[in-house]
């Protein structure tokens, strides 16, 4: 089963929303990652620094008060040593990597495990109880802690050993910035392939959806224009074969639909193009030839009387077939104006049925009137379409067959005009088919000559939608044809 246009392109939208979202969420976890290391590495990486800075100055110190005699060493070692007491103390509780449990040393201990860098913590651990236990020794010599010595003093041993762990523990700190920052790099190269692999996604899923929306619909479209060029251009009709269930095979089935009935119209004009030129062509003939013979036999007036009054006859069978043509081209148009008027349509049928007896005089007609017959329409409207009725019905009526028109007014506004006749036997299954502008029906005359167009019936119709009425066409047992069309007062 072929996946529906509708469907690919909701496919293509989805995915495509997917990873939008995938890309948002990843810039998201992108932003809070990076923005957690670079808090890490500004608050547990190069904080220390500054504070070893500082005890390295606190060290210089009491370096310096080595290098000149005090009076009062207790004195002036007092501040360098209180300033090393708590850089200990912060060291300890803040950032000790080996023994703390805060989320950032766990954070570089885990970077140092990756690094294979973890005899790291032992070293610093070490130095910095080497510098803690220097310090407690330099307070019990300068009498800062415990009991006081009859003469203070500095150790020089203990000194350099404060400094020598010092730089020792500023050189691990050191290590441990350039581990931390490797972890951040591959933090950064993990999050930037993060967002290619998003970027390749997108754009492979894109292109793959494009592509399939792209051969479901382009090389479809392609023969679908083909057809319609190739019907334009020469005429022909040719199936096209794509009967799936998606949007395109319901627009192929469109125009096949189309392609065949604008097909059939053609051969329906044609015919119809044959039959009008033979229903002119006929009374034409008719007329030329007692035309002449009135010409040569303008003496004797009975002749000349007869071949008059047959070319008015056809000539009154002429001008009807041309209007037939006009109104039905004005009025599908749009440009037959609608004139309503007070209508008798009693006297409008007896009217129409005098001017067609002379045409039809091989059947009678008979009016059978019941009730009140005025309606307000457009009078020649109404006229050309009894006129138009009365013909198709002689068309189909048996030889010498009456055909009976009956105007029946009712109590509810309606005015019914219905014309029987008998006969109709060579008329299609599909009545409808005869109000099709091109229909032709087909009665046999004298000669066996069709005479008869449904032009009239198609104008019929049309007059009908003009004045809000209904028209029918219907056969009833016994072979006989009615046409009904019900008016409104």
């Amino acid at each position: 089963m072929r996946m529906s246009i509708g469907r690919r392109l909701s496919l293509l939208i989805a995915s495509q929303l997917i990873l939008a979202a995938l890309g948002i969420m990843t810039s998201i976890v992108a932003f809070r990652r990076l923005t957690h290391e670079t808090a890490y590495l500004r608050h547990y990486v190069f904080e220390p620094f500054v504070v070893i800075s500082s005890g390295i100055e606190s060290s210089n110190a009491l370096f310096d008060l080595l290098a000149r005699p005090s009076s009062d060493v207790a004195y002036d070692a007092r501040r360098p040593m209180m300033e090393l007491r708590s850089f200990v103390e912060q060291y300890q509780r803040d950032w000790l990597t080996a023994t703390s449990t805060l989320p950032e040393a766990l954070h570089l201990r885990a970077a140092l495990d990756r690094a294979g860098e973890l005899g790291l913590l032992n070293e610093e651990l070490a130095a910095v109880d080497t510098i803690a236990a220097v310090v407690a020794s330099l307070e019990r010599t300068t009498g800062l802690v415990g009991p006081a010595p009859t003469a203070p003093f500095l150790r020089r041993a203990d000194v350099e050993d404060l400094g020598a762990a010092l730089a020792k523990l500023n050189k691990i700190n050191l290590r441990y910035m350039d581990v931390a920052y490797s972890a951040y790099d591959r933090n950064r190269r993990l999050i930037l392939l993060a967002f290619l692999s998003v970027c390749l996604a997108g754009v492979a899923a894109a292109s793959l959806f494009g592509l399939a929306v792209h051969r479901a619909i382009v090389p479809r479209v392609r023969r679908m224009v083909t057809a319609v060029q190739r019907f334009r251009e020469l005429g022909t009709y040719e199936p096209l074969g794509d009967w799936g269930n998606d949007e395109l095979a319901v627009l192929a089935h469109t125009l096949n639909t189309s392609f065949k009935a604008i097909a059939e119209r053609d051969k329906d004009r044609d015919r119809f193009l044959a039959v009008a030129a033979h229903e002119l062509k006929t009374p034409l003939t008719t007329m030329k030839g007692f035309s002449q013979v009135a010409l040569n036999q303008r003496h004797d007036a009975a002749v000349r009387d007869r071949a008059l009054a047959i070319i008015d006859r056809q000539a009154t069978r002429l001008a009807r077939l041309v209007q037939d043509l006009l109104w039905c081209a004005r009025i599908s148009g749009g440009e037959r104006p609608f004139n309503p008027q007070a209508i008798d349509v009693q006297e409008l049928a007896r009217r129409v049925i005098g001017e067609i007896e002379p045409v039809a005089s091989d059947h009678s007609i008979r009016l059978m009137p019941r009730g009140d017959a005025h309606i307000l329409g457009d009078p020649e409207l109404l006229e050309q379409a009894l006129w138009s009725l009365l013909v198709q019905a002689v068309s189909v009526a048996l030889e010498h067959e009456p055909v009976l028109m009956t105007i029946d007014a009712d109590s509810a506004g309606r005015e019914l005009i219905t014309i029987e006749v008998r006969g109709g036997k060579d008329l299609p299954e599909d009545l409808d088919r005869l109000l099709e502008p091109f229909a032709v029906i087909a009665f046999e005359g004298r000669r066996g000559e069709p005479r008869g167009t449904g032009i009239g019936l198609h104008l019929v119709q049309g007059i009908a939608r003009l004045h809000g009425a209904r028209f029918s066409i219907e056969r009833r047992p016994g072979d006989i044809m009615v046409f009904s069309l019900e008016l409104r007062r």
